[in-house]
């Protein structure tokens, strides 16, 4: 069986207080109940659905409501051999509301392409909410130690009014990360080619088992059709057996009946 493409997956943020003072946390952006930390890690579960169904595995740098330091995230990206990587987050703009958008950012010159096939997807996918494009943009702060494709993503606005009620809409996730999915197999088309390869292969083996299990009803078949055979053709014996016993025992003739003799006392001159 092919291996898996892999692919890492960061729900930003996350954690929640606890009566430890020493545990961290981070809600991310909040705007009254919503919290960047609920939606990012809905809309990592959301992406990865779509890409398991084109066979590729997904690791979540968290998937619960955990604090995970950047480093340790990374660490678990790194750790998994994933060939391409993506942060999900949502924007904010203290002090001004109606700054609205959405833009991919990249940390290094070599994930510059990965971010704008992202970018193009997201675009594309956004366009009929009417969500400006704000492009692609340089963070080398970033994500520092990255060595594969690397892109974080900022779909909207939590502070903008218009952008905050789609963020809590569902066709609005599914668009996001329909347009993160279409960005990452424009950006690699080796994913398709591993789907195609491994569907093959699960094609083959399902054959496979079927060929073996059909052969192993033919034999189950053969063995009890012998089984009765044997059977049926020791019952036949017996019966020519019996049979011809029979026959021997009505031609045989029989002695007569065994006749016992009686002997009487002759009378001679009053003597025996």
């Amino acid at each position: 069986m092919p291996s898996p493409y892999v692919v890492a997956i960061d729900p930003g943020h996350g954690g929640s207080p606890t009566s430890d003072p020493t545990q961290l946390w981070d809600p991310g952006v909040v705007v009254g109940a919503v919290m960047e930390k609920e939606i990012t890690l809905d809309l990592a579960f959301r992406l990865r659905t779509l890409l398991r169904r084109e066979r590729v595995k997904v690791v979540l740098t968290r998937s619960t409501d955990e604090y995970v330091e950047i480093s340790e995230r990374w660490n678990r990206v790194h750790a998994s051999g994933a060939r391409m990587f993506v942060s999900l987050h949502v924007n904010a703009y203290d002090g001004d509301s109606s700054i609205n958008g959405a833009a991919v950012l990249y940390p290094k010159p070599d994930s510059l392409p990965f971010a704008q096939a992202i970018d193009a997807g997201l675009a594309q996918a956004l366009n009929r909410f009417q969500i400006q494009d704000d492009g692609v943009v340089t963070k080398p702060e970033l994500w520092v130690h990255s060595d594969i494709p690397t892109a974080t993503v900022e779909p909207a606005y939590l502070t903008n009014p218009r952008e905050r009620s789609l963020l809590l809409q569902n066709d609005f996730r599914d668009a996001i990360v329909m347009g993160i999915f279409q960005g990452m197999l424009a950006a690699d088309p080796q994913i398709e080619q591993t789907r195609i390869q491994i569907a093959h292969a699960e094609a083959a083996a399902a054959a496979q088992r079927q060929a073996e299990a059909a052969s192993a009803a033919d034999a189950a078949r053969t063995a009890t059709a012998t089984r009765w055979g044997l059977i049926i053709g020791g019952i036949m014996v017996l019966w020519v057996v019996m049979r011809t016993a029979i026959r021997r025992a009505v031609r045989t003739p029989q002695p007569p009946p065994y006749r016992r003799r009686t002997y009487r006392r002759r009378r001679s001159n009053g003597k025996l």
